[in-house]
């Protein structure tokens, strides 16, 4: 009888996040929920739900040489109470900051969970955390979503065996045997990522410098602003743009007026986007790509939202998502001569980063409980000392600026120049 063992090698954006998986700051991305009052087993809920996602069942095996790249196997030690765990806190954002900050033990599953009860009227919050090369920021998504009350609790499967190194090797052998015909397809997508990085048929441009790029620190802090769906949406269709052209508008803005405030004059930032080569939303995995966005300092916010609707719009004509191959292949190079740390701790290419992710449109439950809001943390190691994280969700919008607390110690500022940003487009 011959076996049949399931071999889940690591994508070629996998393997590109733990090239980059050398800074001051592990590559985690996180999520704080806030629940809101009622009587369901939140905890016991999440336990379960949780346990049954499979990947979450999984760690990360390294085959060694002539074995092919990294796999997920199934960890027969895995116990769901070493990752669920109560947080004693008084300040759930800066616990929560703190936990995306900290490196996740590599010998087991690579996630976190912590639960801080005693909030106002009985709230309960939940911090989320998982390594970047488990899920990019639409398959955290599709975490929560299994999650919530309505989506069948998976049954716990008997854990599979790990593949032999004869096994491992036989498969490694035929997937390069049929990489050897996708070389055309991939030299397309290799241009593809090119013309959506902006380098197609010019030199990169070096990002002007600033006090935004500086050498970072292990540490970051986060600060909420928090803005109505509704309004963000009537503002993007009466200039014929994106809610997150908007929300790019504001985050320029404020950019450029903090800079003015530390007496720095730069006329142009460039914000890293990223794009989404996604097929499916259940899939975990990363499957991105990132598109740099040049702000000119307008001093009018619309014509600086136009400029961007502009410059995006001319994104969405490419094919997406395919720089990630071409950045997976430039960083993975990199980090084989030991370079790979260098340019990321000195890269001029972008000045900070920001994300957009839909979340549900109505709100959801967990153990017959509400889910009141979901913030995103996700952090950046390298030279970038500010990012934006933003999430929509039951009609409401969340901007985390996600920020070291050394390098932008004015950070209160940041968030309260965003806030104005926003203001003034919202009229």
């Amino acid at each position: 009888m011959v076996r049949v063992v399931a071999i889940e090698r690591l994508s070629s954006g996998d393997l590109t996040t733990l090239a980059t998986d050398r800074g001051q700051v592990p590559m985690n991305i996180g999520a704080v929920l806030t629940i809101g009052p009622g009587p369901g087993e939140v905890v016991e809920t999440l336990r379960r739900r949780v346990a049954g996602i499979r990947r979450f069942r999984q760690r990360l095996l390294r085959p060694g040489f002539g074995a092919g790249r990294p796999l997920w196997v199934d960890d027969p030690a895995f116990d769901v109470a070493a990752h669920v765990r109560r947080l004693e806190t008084d300040d759930v954002m800066e616990a929560a900051a703190r936990l995306v900050c900290t490196p996740l033990p590599k010998d087991r599953p690579l996630w976190t969970l912590r639960w801080v009860e005693g909030l106002p009227d009985g709230r309960i919050a939940v911090v989320l955390v998982v390594h970047h090369v488990l899920a990019d920021g639409m398959g955290g998504l599709a975490v929560l979503a299994a999650l919530a009350d309505g989506m069948p609790e998976a049954a716990l499967a008997s854990f599979a065996p790990w593949p032999t190194r004869r096994e491992l090797r036989a498969d490694a052998l035929r997937r390069r045997v049929a990489g050897l015909g996708t070389l055309r397809a991939s030299g397309r997508q290799a241009l593809a990522g090119v013309r959506e990085m902006g380098l197609f048929g010019q030199r990169p441009s070096l990002a002007e410098r600033s006090s935004l790029l500086q050498p970072a620190s292990d540490r970051r802090t986060v600060r909420l602003v928090r803005v109505p769906l509704r309004e963000l949406l009537d503002v993007a269709h009466v200039h014929g743009a994106t809610l997150n052209d908007v929300v790019l508008t504001a985050v320029a803005g404020a950019l450029f007026d903090l800079l003015a405030s530390r007496g720095e004059d730069v006329d142009e930032l460039v914000v890293s986007v990223p794009v989404s080569g996604r097929r499916s939303g259940a899939d975990l995995g990363n499957q991105v790509g990132a598109a740099p966005v040049a702000v000119g300092a307008q001093a009018d916010p619309v014509q600086r939202l136009r400029a961007i609707n502009a410059s995006t719009q001319r994104l969405k004509q490419q094919e997406r998502g395919h720089s990630g191959l071409l950045l997976g292949w430039l960083f993975r190079e990199l980090a084989a001569v030991q370079l790979g740390q260098f340019f990321v701790d000195h890269q001029r290419l972008v000045h900070t980063f920001e994300t957009n992710l839909r979340g549900p449109a109505e709100p959801v439950s967990i153990a017959g409980r509400m889910l009141e809001e979901i913030v995103p943390i996700a952090v950046n190691p390298g030279n970038v000392t500010v990012s934006f994280d933003v999430l929509s969700y039951a009609g409401g919008v969340v901007i985390a600026v996600v920020a070291d607390p050394e390098a932008v110690p004015d950070v209160d500022r940041l968030a309260g120049l965003l806030e104005g940003q926003l203001a003034e487009l919202l009229g």
